[in-house]
């Protein structure tokens, strides 16, 4: 029989890593909590209707769509159907953003305004796998809806880079730009309205394949040499300058040099730039500066846009920005939105690699192993009074011989093995074995789980 393995993109964990991604989880968690952002959860599957034409993208081609069963798949095998859209009616949601909106306009009675919310969870995309992509992966996404005030940007700012700074990651950089400003831009060069999405979304390459690569793929695109090359000539400026004179840079090349808008519609881009920049207190690690050309591939953001990468990092590490219209897409009303999103499989896989996990977790503070038949059910009652002062107890189920014993605690990084045998039963007591030391501390049942705290340095 062929040896079976998991589909591809697909992942098995073994117990460690499973230890560790938790782990992961909970501490993202804490630090979002902190900010007061609330947890919710949706389903794995929404309605076709609520992803398709929502600003996904790119995302939405790539989606697992569900096939119908019964008389629609009857008449599909008989080819009675032709349009794949006839074939399914539901999907798997291949981000955390599009089923908060649905989310959102279902249970907006009963959440408060505005409503901060955090949720991680699979989603599931059918792309290629490569290093650090899946087509299963978990999302980190913290959000806040029903505000249109910039604070919210800080906020969500602030919350992602604590949580990468109490990760282990520090020098960060987070890339702040505006899809309005990007877009005055990408018209202001001469490229014509109908392939200014198609144009930033050939932006968005420019750390990945260079000023030449995305040259070569916007005259792919259609747009022409001369807005090409008013762009990315642009850019080049905008790498020499920062902060106060980049905004003025940008502001000079759209009012006196090519004349593509007033000097008060300028300013006022540039404002909402100034503003965040403003309100955003020091980063709790690195810094914040604004990327005229942080263009980030989805369709729906309206407003400030952002990225995070760390030094020595050559991918991001978590994007976001606001996307004012979505919701109301769902809601029939305006409803401001803006999140920050936490490439969790990134981040777990760079812990991973650069051994920011430290020692192999273990999977409990003690091992219990009865070292005769009679002293079974003795083993069963020291594990339970281990459990009862809130210390995790394995029980070796059976009896065995001591080296078997230690090798299966060896093998989880269970640092004690507490035996129990006739002479503990005859003494009341019970032998705690530090693998480490291969000392053997014999101490009263009673007195156990408070030793064993002490041989912890807990």
């Amino acid at each position: 029989m062929a040896k079976m393995k998991a589909p591809s993109g697909f992942r098995d964990f073994l117990p460690d890593a499973c230890r560790k991604r938790g782990e992961l989880m909970r501490r993202i968690r804490a630090v979002y909590e902190r900010f007061g952002y609330e947890p919710i959860e949706t389903p794995a599957m929404e309605n076709l209707a609520v992803f398709l034409g929502k600003g996904g993208g790119e995302n939405e081609k790539l989606m697992f769509k569900l096939l119908n069963r019964g008389e629609k798949l009857a008449r599909a095998l008989e080819g009675k159907i032709k349009d794949e859209n006839e074939l399914a009616d539901m999907g798997l949601r291949f981000d955390l953003t599009v089923p908060l909106a649905r989310f959102f306009a279902e249970h907006r009675a009963n959440l408060p305004t505005p409503f901060k919310r955090y949720h991680i969870g699979p989603v599931w995309r059918a792309e290629r796998a490569q290093h650090g992509r899946f087509r299963e992966f978990v999302q980190c996404d913290v959000d806040v809806l029903a505000s249109s005030s910039l604070m919210v940007e800080a906020d969500v700012l602030l919350a992602t880079t604590t949580a990468l700074n109490e990760l282990g990651f520090s020098d960060l950089e987070v890339r702040l730009n505006s899809r309005k400003l990007l877009t005055a831009l990408v018209l202001g060069s001469g490229v014509t309205a109908d392939l200014a999405p198609t144009a930033i979304t050939a932006l968005d390459k420019l750390e990945k394949i260079g000023v030449e690569g995305v040259r070569t793929e916007l005259t792919e695109r259609a747009v022409s040499a001369e807005a090409a090359a008013r762009l990315l000539e642009c850019f080049a400026a905008a790498r020499t300058l920062a902060g106060d004179a980049l905004l003025a840079e940008i502001e000079k090349r759209l009012v006196a040099d090519w004349k593509a808008l007033d000097a008060q519609a300028a300013a006022a881009l540039t404002a909402e730039i100034r503003q965040v920049l403003a309100l955003t207190p020091d980063l709790p690690a690195g810094k914040l500066v604004f990327d005229p050309f942080l263009a980030r591939g989805l369709d729906y953001y309206t407003g400030p846009i952002f990225e995070i990468a760390a030094a020595g990092v050559p991918f991001s590490l978590a994007g976001g920005g606001r996307y004012d219209e979505m919701v109301g897409a769902f809601c029939g009303q305006p409803v401001p939105a803006c999140g920050f999103s936490i490439g969790f499989e990134r981040i777990y896989t760079l812990m991973e690699e650069r051994g920011m996990f430290g020692a192999a977790q273990r999977a409990a503070d003690v091992l219990v192993a009865a070292t005769a038949p009679e002293a079974e059910r003795a083993a069963v009652e020291t594990a339970q009074l281990f459990r009862a002062a809130l210390l995790r107890a394995d029980c070796f189920p059976g009896q065995a011989k001591l080296p078997r014993i230690f090798e299966l605690a060896e093998k989880k990084a269970i640092p004690v093995v507490a035996l129990v045998g006739p002479a503990e039963l005859a003494s009341g007591t019970v032998g705690l074995r530090e693998l480490a030391t291969r000392q053997t501390h014999p101490v009263p049942r009673a007195e156990a789980a408070a030793k064993l705290k002490s041989l912890l340095g807990s």
